[in-house]
């Protein structure tokens, strides 16, 4: 899953997986990189 960047592709594979199977596995945040290292700051990696 996502091994390509054609968007159509990659979520064909989500859509095929049951809703209550997907895992969460990241989280993306876009901003000015002063304002997002703000807001980050002191956020711990999950174990």
């Amino acid at each position: 899953m996502f091994s390509t960047g054609h968007d159509a592709a990659n979520r064909a594979v989500v859509e095929a997986v049951p809703g209550a199977e997907l895992d969460l596995v990241g989280l993306g945040v876009h901003g000015p990189r002063n304002a997002v290292d703000k807001i980050l700051k002191g956020a711990r990696l999950h174990p």
